[in-house]
């Protein structure tokens, strides 16, 4: 089970047809279980709220949390003869694979769309749409934040916070204010334009291989480093490279990827920054290691003459790979909403 931070009892809806993908709330029999991890949640919170007094800690900011039947009240939840426990558990969101049989996903396995010991792809795919939707582009039409995960069933080293997500729901910024309903309308929006626009583009065997790598490739890389560099240069050059260059990238890429650079690099600046993302991605290749620390010299003094390195944090050399990957990332996002939304356009600029 995969579950979103996204809340309230909904039609089971369908995502992606083409992928068999789908939401829905909990079944009476996840329900039962999912009331073991609010009570392991509650017992781990009560826990560190004892460690934290036996130290001297203020523990004010506890007060009154994960007060169930205040959280039910608050969202007119209220049901007789339930308990809020229970009550919770059916008002939660959950992405799956719920039509196997009519998915592409059988092209790889014939069995089961996540065999157990890979993540689910339900995870995978969400994790694609998120990235794909914070693109700047996608942002002006689907606006409305895709969900997150916020419990994954099959991560047994990770303590439940199923609880604290709903309850952080409850008290958003208040420079975002916006309702847990209309955030839940919004997400599900969202969640249905991209998957309609991820069918579109699944119209041969060879874009669903296509689609498949990139979902594998995007998912569980939260690292900052130089081998973050190399797979998401790998991806960009795969997509906006023409095939038949045999390889050679020097001059096309730096004319190509500018375009899909985020606005707070200089347009004057985006030829040099695809100049130093080409050659650092090829040193990190070949283990040149000594050129590496040459380019990411001056990517610094090109890039981040004003930037502040807290070394207590990070390293300079990681503070450095961790400026590139932001900006990397987000073309990568722009190429990714144009693969989809546009492919006509992204194959043009491939073949140019």
């Amino acid at each position: 089970m995969v579950l979103m931070n996204m809340y309230g009892k909904i039609h089971r809806t369908i995502i992606s047809e083409k992928l068999g993908i789908g939401i829905c709330n909990p079944t009476p029999d996840w329900v039962e279980a999912l009331q073991d991890d609010f009570e392991e949640e509650l017992l781990i919170h009560k826990h560190q709220i004892k460690s934290f007094n036996r130290s001297g800690l203020d523990t004010s900011w506890a007060y009154n949390r994960y007060n169930l039947e205040k959280i039910i009240v608050k969202l007119g939840w209220q049901e007789e003869g339930k308990t809020s426990m229970q009550i919770i558990a059916e008002h939660l969101i959950e992405i799956q694979v719920s039509d196997f049989d009519n998915s592409l996903l059988q092209m790889k396995n014939d069995h089961l769309d996540s065999p157990t010991c890979e993540p689910q792809y339900s995870r995978k795919f969400l994790n694609l749409c998120c990235k794909i939707q914070s693109a700047q582009s996608a942002q002006k039409i689907i606006p409305n934040q895709i969900p997150f995960s916020t419990y994954n069933s099959d991560d047994f080293d990770r303590k439940p916070l199923i609880l604290n997500f709903l309850e952080a729901m409850l008290y958003p910024h208040p420079n975002y204010p916006i309702s847990i309903a209309d955030y839940t309308a919004g997400g599900i929006k969202s969640l249905k334009y991209i998957g309609g626009l991820i069918d579109n583009f699944l119209a041969t065997d060879k874009d669903f291989w296509l689609f498949d790598y990139i979902v594998n490739a995007m998912f569980n890389d939260d690292s900052h480093d130089a081998y973050h560099v190399f797979k998401v240069m790998s991806l960009i050059e795969m997509l906006i490279i023409n095939p038949k260059g045999k390889g050679k990238t020097a001059g096309e890429l730096e004319g190509k990827l500018p375009q899909f650079l985020p606005d707070r690099i200089p347009m004057e600046c985006r030829t040099l920054f695809s100049e130093i993302a080409r050659k650092l991605r090829n040193k990190i290749g070949h283990g040149d290691f000594e050129a590496v620390q040459q380019l990411l010299a001056q990517y610094r003094d090109s890039f981040m003459q004003n930037f502040w390195y807290d070394e207590c944090e990070y390293s300079v050399e990681n503070w450095t790979y961790g400026n590139i990957c932001l900006n990397l990332d987000a073309a990568l996002n722009e190429i990714l909403w144009l693969m989809l939304s546009d492919r006509d356009h992204l194959a043009m600029i491939q073949a140019s």
